[in-house]
């Protein structure tokens, strides 16, 4: 017989392109067929998505008709009251076996695996997301704990005896090289539906006897495998599978019409007025900027640390004078990044400022985990960091003295720092990547602004200038590349 199994992995809330893979769905779905999502559906960068606790994911698979779904990281790292919401609106399968609390207890919202039967043929599905160390840190902050994948797997395996399923498909948010991790050392494993990485695999491969597959990201591919079983003898005789591009179908009404419903529920959740600021807070990606100046600071203060940094590319603009709404602040600041304290040399500081002077860094793309902006932008510093520069020196050369708290920076020194997740992996600026003892805070960047926005003080402080343009020749900053001590 023919089984079918339609999937997409890593969506991250692009909705309107889900939007046309459901119409691929609706012509190419019969009776046999499974469809599944193998993570990061919902990302919380999405305001549709924020304002609605991820509800909007779970409602746009229910009317396409989703079989089964795993938890990605975004949908991990949106903590376990939106998990909850995600998996208890979704009437599909979430099936996720190796996500804890911090008690040790499997989270009650998500079952380890699911068996469905397909014209007499019994599929076990099994959900699994990646578990790193790095990972970890950040899920530990929202009382997750994520196990060993391959631990886990061989554990519900065992709870499921053999004559109860004829097919084993694992459903993962591992990345491509997990997932042949996988297949090498489960023999059982017939099919593994992936994601994380990204990959355009246009056609499946083969590792093990075992088929890996995964359509790329942001609903750019819906991936279509055919298999031809064998039922008598539980086993798969041949396959045949494909990527289809989504951008040949138009958009599903039905599905476009619940985006706007969602919508409009997010606006209205987070358009409630908090406060008022009174003052414009200018945004530049290539200049100090007073909106960029406000958040080194808070950072500099919830993390108490002796320095504040961030890169003005995780800020996509000003803030006018007026209300203050979750929506405005959502759109300010999108990218899921968490504040972070570091210890990193003086030396490195002074790379990376003066790296951040010139444009190829300040215009780069920015790339990374978590980040939700377009240009990495430049960096911005807190108050007690003076920075005299020439822009007419050669690149490298520009700095002239760097002074923390009116002292001179000292190359070994190991200052703390306050900035994000996203400068602390050294993305954009390598030489922050040189730290040492980082902790991290559950709040994205978005809430620090939140908080500080209000508080008048720091708004005051945010227009003292830290970049300041040398007015007559003074003796040369000492730099690494000048065999110096910075």
């Amino acid at each position: 017989m023919k089984l079918k199994i339609l999937y997409i992995n890593d969506i991250h809330s692009r909705f309107e392109e889900l939007a046309k893979i459901a119409s691929a769905i609706e012509e190419l779905r019969n009776e046999n067929t499974l469809i599944l999502d193998a993570g990061d559906n919902a990302d919380f960068a999405r305001l549709e998505t924020e304002g609605t606790n991820g509800k909007i994911s779970s409602a746009l698979l229910n009317e396409i008709g989703f079989t089964a779904r795993v938890f990605g990281n975004n949908e991990g790292f949106a903590g376990k009251e939106n998990g909850r919401i995600i998996s208890e609106s979704s009437n599909c399968s979430v099936v996720t076996c190796n996500m804890y609390d911090l008690g040790g207890q499997k989270l009650d919202f998500l079952d380890d695996a699911v068996i469905l039967q397909i014209a007499g043929v019994k599929i076990l599905i099994i959900g699994v997301t990646g578990a790193t160390a790095l990972a970890n840190e950040f899920y530990h902050l929202y009382g997750i704990h994520v196990k060993e994948p391959r631990e886990e797997i061989q554990r519900v395996l065992a709870e499921h005896e053999k004559i109860s399923y004829d097919l084993v498909v694992i459903l993962s948010h591992l990345g491509l090289t997990g997932d042949k991790e996988l297949a090498s050392e489960f023999p059982d494993i017939d099919v593994i539906i992936g994601g994380h990485f990204h990959a355009v695999l246009e056609r499946p491969l083969v590792e093990n006897q075992t088929i890996i597959c995964q359509a790329g990201c942001f609903g750019e591919y819906l991936g279509e495998l055919i298999l031809d079983f064998d039922a008598e003898n539980k086993k798969i005789r041949n396959f045949d599978g494909r990527l289809i591009s989504s951008q040949k179908y138009p958009p599903h009404p039905k599905i476009m019409e619940l985006i706007r419903h969602y919508s409009r529920q997010a606006d209205r959740n987070l358009s409630k007025k908090l406060y008022s600021l009174d003052t414009f807070l200018d945004h530049s990606l290539t200049k100090e900027n007073a909106i960029g100046n406000l958040l080194a600071d808070s950072l500099k203060d919830i993390l108490k640390a002796e320095v504040g940094i961030i890169n003005s590319g995780v800020i996509s603009k000003g803030v006018k004078k007026g209300a203050i709404t979750r929506k405005l602040l959502h759109s300010l600041c999108p990218s899921p990044l968490n504040p972070t304290c570091i210890e990193l040399k003086g030396v490195d500081l002074c790379n990376t400022l003066e790296k951040s002077l010139q444009t190829e860094y300040q215009l780069s793309d920015g790339q990374g985990p978590g980040f939700r902006g377009r240009h990495l932008g430049n960096i911005q510093v807190s108050h007690n960091v003076q920075v005299i520069f020439n822009p007419r020196e050669k690149p490298s050369q520009k700095i002239k003295s760097i002074t923390v708290d009116g002292k001179p920076l000292e190359p070994d020194k190991w200052y703390t720092i306050g900035t994000s997740d996203y400068l602390q992996r050294g993305t954009g600026y390598s030489d922050m990547g040189n730290n040492r003892n980082e902790k991290y805070r559950p709040e994205f960047l978005r809430d620090i602004l939140e908080l500080y926005l209000k508080n008048q003080s720091f708004v005051k402080m945010s227009f003292n200038r830290r970049f300041i343009i040398e007015e007559s020749p003074k003796k040369s900053f000492a730099h690494a590349d000048q065999q110096s001590d910075c």
